[in-house]
C-alpha cells in the first residue's frame, strides 16, 4: 500500500468478493478495513447420480444449517426384464434370501423347496427302486460287493468312519475340523466352533486392535478415528477432503463442507462454496470390485438403479458329480453317468431310479408247457416279488390203451410200485398167481394117483411109471443163514444141507473163526474195551478230573461242568494255558470258573438350556449360582451294572458347552458346570469368562469343557451325577443368555483285576 497511496488518499482498487466486505478510500485517515461476510451464506446444491439421489435442506446459517441426505435408486424394470431382487429398508439396502429362492427350479431327480431354498435329490417312486437316502442324507443305492471305507485325517480335519457298510449297519462317516489350541503365535485362536460350523467374527478380531495419542478405536464397532482438542480456540476441523485443516492465523472459518463416506456409498464435494462456484455434494453407491469371497459382485447399477436379477444370480451355481445345472434357465437336474452298464435312469414320475444291484435290466420271462409237463409263472421279477416258475408232471387220465394209469404222483414226486403192476397179471390152468406178492407157480393136481412132484431142481418131476416116488429136499435162507442144498437123494449121492452164518459187511466187530463167531476188542492204543470177569465185554469207568461230570456212558455220558459264566467259550485262545489262562477248578464243588470280564460302556446326554433364550439380566451373584436348576443332566449308573459286582469300578464325564451371550461394558464374569455327586455337595467346574472387565458392552460365543470322574468305586455299588449350568458375576451383569448348550458322555469301565 504504501508504494501506491499519498497523503489525501490512494488510487488503488480493492474490490470484495464474495462474503466479504471492504469500507474506506484508503487514506490514513479512513483506511481500508476488509472483512468477512458472516451474514452470506455458501451456496450449496445436490447432484444426483444414476443410483443415488441427493437433497439438500436448510440455508446455511447456524440457526439453520445445511442437512445432506442421500437415497440409494433402486430400478423398477432393471434391463434382464425381470423384478429387482434389491430392498431398501430402514437400515440401509439388502437383498434377503427368500429373494432369489425364486430364481431358481428343480428339474428331472431334483427336488426344490422356494420357500425355503432348499435342493433335494428326489428318488424315484416307481416298484424296485434301490436308490434312497443314506444315514448321512446322500443317495444311496447297495453295491453288489462290499465298499471298505477308512478314514484319513489331515492336519486340519479329524475324519472317522464308523459302522460295517452293512444295510443293517452302514459306513457312518464325520468330520470335525481341528482347531489348533495353541497357535505357533503364542496368543488365542480367534476361529470357534459350534453347532452351525467354523466362525470367525468382527468381534472375535476387534480386540487385536488399539490406538494411542490423538487416534480413538472403538472395539465394539471397529472404526478407527481422529480425536479433535476441544481446548478453546482451537481452529483445526475436518476439511472438505476428510483431512484435517487448520485456517491460516487472522483468517475467518470458511464454511466447511465435507464427504463422509459408508462402506456402501461414496459422496463427494465439489466446488469451492462461491456462489459463482457452489458445493456440489453427489453420491453413489459403492460396488465392491473384489468381495470377499473371491468372485464377482452381483448387484449392478444402471441408469435406474441398482438392480440384482436372477440372470445375475444364476452362474453362482454349479453341477457337480451326478447334477446337471443349465445357468441360463437355473434349472438344476440329475445328470446320469453314460459309462457302460449302469442301471439309473429317469422313472416315469421323474425321480431317480435303479432296479435291484443283481436285477439289471428287467428280464422278461415266459413259460412254454409241453406233452408231458405243466409249467407255471408267478410274481413280477422284482426284489419284493421275484418270478416262481413251477412245474407238474402231467399223467394221462385216460391212456390211449383204454386202462388205468400206473404212474403215480405224490409229495416226494413220481412213483411206480410192484403193487401197482401186480394186477396187471393173472394166471390159468395149473399156473397159479398170488397178485399180494406178484408170485407165480403150478398147481400139482391132487388127484388120487397123481405121481408129478416138484424135483430138487425145483421143476416138475414126473418118475418114470412104475417108479418109487422121490424125497424132494430144497434150501430155505435167511438173513442171517446162508442154506445149501447138494446131492440127488440116492443112496450113492445122498441130500447134504449146509448152513454159513451171515455176517455183515465191515465196519463189524463180528467175524466168523474157525471155531465159531467172534467179537475181540481193538488192539489199537488207547483201547479200553475188554473183557470183564464174567467173560462178557467191559468198558473201565473213567476217572473224572476237576469240570467233568459223567461215567463216559450213553446213558451217563461226559459233561463239561462249568460255574455260571458271562459268554461262550471261543477257541482262539492264543497264550499258554498254564500261565494266562483264568478258567480255575473250585475243588469244593468240582466246577469250573473264571472271574468276571473287564466291561466299559458309554452314555451321552445333549440339551440344549435355553431354547428360548434367558433374556433376565444376571448379577452380580456373590458367588457361583446355578441357571437352569431344572433341565439337568443326570447320569445314573445302577448296582451290580455290567460286571461291576464282582469288581471295582469307575467313571470318567465329559461335558462340553457352547454358548451366545450378552453382557455390559462392565461385565466380568465366570461360567462353569455345577457338579453333584450321590447328592452331595455341589462343586463347580468353570469353562470361561472375563476375570476383568473388557471395558464395552457386546455379545460374543464361546464353547468349552470340563472332565469328572470317580475311580475305586466299591463293587455292587452304583452312582449318581447331576450337573447344572452356572455362573459367577462379580461385576457388571450378564444382560442375556441367547442360547447355552450342553453336549455330556460317560465312560463307566470294570476296574482291570
Amino acid at each position: 500500500m504504501a508504494s501506491c497511496c499519498g497523503a489525501p488518499r490512494c488510487n488503488c482498487s480493492v474490490t470484495a468478493g464474495p462474503g466479504v466486505t471492504v469500507d474506506g478510500n484508503g487514506s490514513p485517515t479512513t483506511p481500508y478495513v476488509i472483512s468477512a461476510d458472516a451474514g452470506t451464506p455458501t451456496p450449496v446444491q445436490a447432484a444426483d447420480t444414476t443410483t443415488v439421489d441427493t437433497t439438500v435442506a436448510g440455508t446455511g446459517t447456524a440457526a439453520d444449517p445445511y442437512v445432506i441426505s442421500s437415497d440409494v435408486i433402486l430400478d423398477p424394470a432393471p434391463p434382464g426384464g425381470g423384478s429387482n431382487l434389491a430392498h431398501a429398508g430402514p437400515n440401509g439396502v439388502y437383498v434377503e434370501c427368500a429373494d432369489v429362492r425364486g430364481c431358481l427350479t428343480g428339474g428331472d431327480g431334483i427336488a426344490y423347496d422356494p420357500a425355503t431354498g432348499e435342493i433335494d435329490a428326489r428318488p424315484s417312486t416307481d416298484a424296485g427302486n434301490v436308490v434312497t437316502f443314506g444315514t448321512d442324507g446322500g443317495l444311496f443305492a447297495p453295491a453288489a460287493a462290499a465298499t471298505i471305507v477308512e478314514p484319513q485325517d489331515s492336519t486340519t480335519v479329524d475324519v472317522t468312519v464308523s459302522g460295517t457298510g452293512t444295510a443293517a449297519d452302514p459306513y457312518e462317516v464325520s468330520a470335525a475340523v481341528i482347531l489348533d489350541p495353541a497357535p505357533p503365535g503364542g496368543g488365542t485362536n480367534l476361529l470357534g466352533a459350534g453347532p452351525g460350523g467354523l466362525s470367525l467374527e468382527c468381534d472375535d478380531v476387534r480386540g487385536c486392535f488399539s490406538a494411542t495419542g490423538p487416534a480413538t478405536y472403538d472395539p465394539a464397532t471397529g472404526t478407527f478415528g481422529v480425536e479433535l482438542s476441544a481446548d478453546p480456540g482451537n481452529t483445526t476441523v475436518i476439511g472438505s477432503d476428510g483431512g484435517l485443516f487448520t485456517p491460516p492465523p487472522g483468517a475467518a472459518a470458511p464454511t466447511v463442507v465435507q464427504a463422509q463416506d459408508s462402506p456402501t456409498v461414496d459422496v463427494t464435494v465439489s466446488g469451492t462454496g462461491t456462489a459463482a462456484d457452489p458445493y456440489e455434494v453427489g453420491a453413489a453407491v459403492i460396488l465392491d470390485p473384489a468381495p470377499p469371497g473371491g468372485g464377482t459382485n452381483l448387484l449392478g447399477a444402471g441408469p435406474g438403479g441398482l438392480s440384482l436379477e436372477c440372470d445375475d444370480v444364476r452362474g453362482c451355481f454349479s453341477a457337480g458329480d451326478g447334477a446337471g445345472y443349465d445357468p441360463a434357465t437355473g434349472v438344476i437336474t440329475a445328470r446320469l453317468s453314460a459309462d457302460a452298464g449302469n442301471s439309473v435312469a429317469f422313472g416315469t414320475d421323474g425321480g431317480l431310479f435303479a432296479p435291484p444291484a443283481s436285477g439289471g435290466a428287467a428280464t422278461a420271462l415266459e413259460v412254454t408247457d409241453s406233452s408231458t409237463v405243466d409249467l407255471t409263472l408267478s410274481g413280477t421279477g422284482t426284489a419284493a416279488d421275484p418270478y416262481d416258475v413251477t412245474a407238474a408232471v402231467k399223467l394221462d387220465p385216460a391212456p390211449p390203451g383204454g386202462g388205468t394209469n400206473l404212474l403215480g404222483s405224490g409229495p416226494g414226486g413220481l412213483s411206480l410200485e410192484c403193487d401197482d403192476v401186480r394186477g396187471c397179471f393173472s394166471a390159468t390152468g395149473p399156473a397159479t398167481y398170488d397178485p399180494a406178492t406178484g408170485t407165480f407157480g403150478v398147481e400139482l393136481s391132487a388127484d388120487p394117483g397123481n405121481t408129478t412132484v416138484i424135483g430138487s431142481d425145483g421143476g416138475l418131476f414126473t418118475p418114470t411109471p412104475g417108479a418109487a416116488a422121490p424125497t424132494v429136499v430144497q434150501a430155505g435162507d435167511t438173513t442171517t443163514v446162508d442154506t445149501t442144498v447138494t446131492g440127488t437123494g440116492t443112496a450113492a449121492d445122498p441130500y447134504i444141507v449146509k448152513a454159513d452164518a451171515i455176517v455183515a459187511p465191515e465196519p463189524n466187530g463180528l467175524e466168523a473163526g474157525p471155531t465159531g463167531l467172534l467179537v475181540a476188542p481193538s488192539s489199537e492204543a488207547g483201547n479200553r474195551l475188554t473183557m470183564g470177569t464174567d467173560n462178557r465185554l467191559f468198558v473201565p469207568p473213567v476217572a473224572v478230573d476237576c469240570g467233568l461230570t459223567g461215567a463216559g456212558t450213553t446213558a451217563d455220558p461226559f459233561t463239561v461242568n462249568p460255574a455260571a459264566g458271562q459268554a461262550a467259550w471261543t477257541d482262539d485262545w492264543g497264550c499258554d494255558a498254564a500261565t494266562h489262562s483264568t478258567l480255575k477248578c473250585d475243588p469244593g464243588t468240582g466246577q469250573l470258573w473264571t472271574p468276571p470280564d473287564h466291561y466299559s460302556a458309554m452314555d451321552h446326554i445333549y440339551v440344549e438350556h435355553f431354547a428360548g433364550g434367558f433374556l433376565t439380566p444376571i448379577g452380580p451373584t456373590g458367588g457361583w449360582v446355578i441357571i437352569d436348576p431344572g433341565a439337568n443332566q443326570q447320569f445314573n449308573v445302577p448296582p451290580n451294572f455290567l460286571g461291576n459286582d464282582c469288581r471295582t469300578w469307575g467313571y470318567e464325564i465329559t461335558n462340553a458347552g457352547t454358548w451366545d451371550i450378552e453382557h455390559n461394558a462392565a461385565a466380568a464374569f465366570q461360567l462353569g458346570v455345577a457338579v453333584q455327586v450321590d447328592g452331595g455337595a455341589l462343586q463347580i467346574r468353570p469353562l470361561w469368562g472375563h476375570i476383568n472387565a473388557v471395558g464395552a458392552a457386546h455379545r460374543e460365543r464361546g464353547n468349552g469343557s470340563v472332565n469328572w470322574s470317580g475311580w475305586g468305586i466299591p463293587a455292587g455299588t452304583g452312582a449318581s451325577v447331576i450337573m447344572f449350568p452356572a455362573v459367577s458375576v462379580t461385576a457388571g451383569q450378564i444382560t442375556a443368555i441367547h442360547s447355552w448348550v450342553s453336549d455330556a458322555t460317560i465312560d463307566t469301565q470294570t476296574n482291570t483285576p
